[in-house]
């Protein structure tokens, strides 16, 4: 039986926050309150909009997590793992996976799964394919005027971090989009630039009553920090 990757991965997040918790407690890092307040700040900023806030803790909370010892061990064993997979001559894809999302794709595929990446969809006329795409940092500019959907729904699907999504669709497919965000912008269908603060969009264009269209698109994306445009063309 393979093991469970996600499983192995949250116990070694449970061994580093209980080291987390040891310093704390045993040892007496003062810098675990620093976590907590970043934390507060950045939650508070969220609820209130408050800019400053945020980015204030976010820079406490790395400046209390990288002056821990137990986060330098936690870096040290992921360095002794990764050499050690290495010196097994195991191919890389292996030995990132248990820290981060590696996915065999089809040699067709229009959008590719990679931690990071900026990619476009095909200049000249392509097939389409359903786009399911999760990374950490992306730039993706797809352009569906440039095929034809198929009958149904059509999906693009994309989650990630950081990074800006920009999607051209024709005007006679209507779009339902799904957009959730941290800290992020969002300038749809020409309705104007919006800044988001811990926000979802949602919305259809193009569906009119009592007609039964053959093709729809269905967009959903979500990240942490990002933006995203969506231009019919």
């Amino acid at each position: 039986m393979k093991e469970n990757q996600t499983n192995k991965l949250a116990f070694v997040l449970i061994c580093f926050v209980f080291l987390m918790f040891i310093e704390a407690t045993v040892f007496g890092n003062g810098n675990i309150v620093l976590v907590l307040l970043g934390i507060g700040m950045m939650y508070f900023s969220l609820r209130k909009q408050r800019r400053f806030l945020f980015w204030a803790g976010f820079i406490l909370l790395l400046i209390a997590i990288f002056s821990m010892w137990s986060l330098r061990l936690f870096l040290i064993a992921i360095m002794l793992y990764a050499l050690h997979k290495l010196w097994k001559n195991e191919p890389i894809s292996q030995v990132i996976r248990p820290f981060g999302a590696v996915y065999e794709e089809t040699p067709n595929s229009i959008i590719q799964n990679k931690l990071f990446s900026a990619q476009t969809t095909p200049f000249q006329a392509y097939e389409w394919q359903d786009i399911h795409v999760q990374s950490f940092y992306g730039e993706f500019v797809i352009d569906v005027t440039e095929t034809v959907l198929p009958k149904g729904t059509s999906l693009i699907s994309i989650r990630q971090s950081l990074g800006k999504v920009v999607i051209y669709v024709p005007y006679e497919i209507p779009v339902r989009l799904h957009y959730a965000t941290i800290l992020g912008e969002a300038n749809i269908l020409g309705r104007g630039i919006q800044r988001l603060w811990n926000q979802s969009v949602l919305l259809k264009d193009g569906y009119l009553e009592d007609v039964n269209y053959a093709s729809e698109l269905v967009i959903s994306v979500s990240t942490w920090i990002g933006d995203i445009e969506v231009i019919r063309k």
